[in-house]
């Protein structure tokens, strides 16, 4: 799915690190996830979420911007340093609680974006974007109360790519009983 010339050749003297196509990718992906429409995600579309969600630092991006209750351009999305920014707190469900639909729409748009990556390039290269676009869908299924959806999601991206911590913490958080505690107010 991720296209061939952002591969590295094992044997390449240059490596084009994942985490560079996923930060130049972000804003593309950030757009496609709150499109208007309901329509399934495009092939293009799905492309760019499975390339931004390629890295972890990208993925808290994403959830950032989900989180966020006032508009944001998606263009203007920056990555998440984690040397400098603070965890977002809308990854363990404190803050404005985020809008319903939206994180709803942009959960099934990385379900439907793992399910082309499936369909047409299960590859062990872009495992890790196929995994951490359904790692974000997981998080959004958790941040909406739906724990046997994000259960179900976080587990396939686990097994899609046994290591995804996106996942993991999710998958723990259903577990453990732990849901969001958004301010409703």
């Amino acid at each position: 799915m991720i296209p061939v010339t952002t591969r590295s050749h094992p044997d390449a003297a240059v490596r084009y690190p994942r985490e560079i196509a996923a930060a130049v990718t972000l804003p593309a992906a950030c757009a496609a996830l709150v499109a208007p429409g309901d329509a399934p995600s495009s092939r293009g579309a799905s492309i760019a979420v499975v390339t931004a969600c390629g890295a972890l630092a990208t993925r808290l991006a994403v959830i950032r911007f989900l989180a966020d209750p006032g508009p944001i351009e998606p263009r203007a999305v920056a990555a998440f340093d984690p040397f400098s920014d603070p965890t977002p707190p809308a990854l363990c469900g404190f803050g404005p609680e985020p809008d319903r639909a939206r994180l709803r729409t942009a959960g099934d748009r990385c379900a439907d974006a793992w399910r082309h990556w499936r369909a047409e390039d299960p590859s062990a290269d872009s495992a890790a974007g196929a995994a951490g676009a359904l790692a974000v869908a997981a998080w959004c299924s958790w941040a909406l109360g739906s724990a046997a959806r994000a259960q179900t999601r976080a587990q396939h991206a686990l097994d899609t790519r046994a290591d995804d911590p996106l996942a993991g913490l999710v998958l723990r958080s259903v577990r453990a009983g732990s849901g969001p505690a958004w301010d409703r107010g």
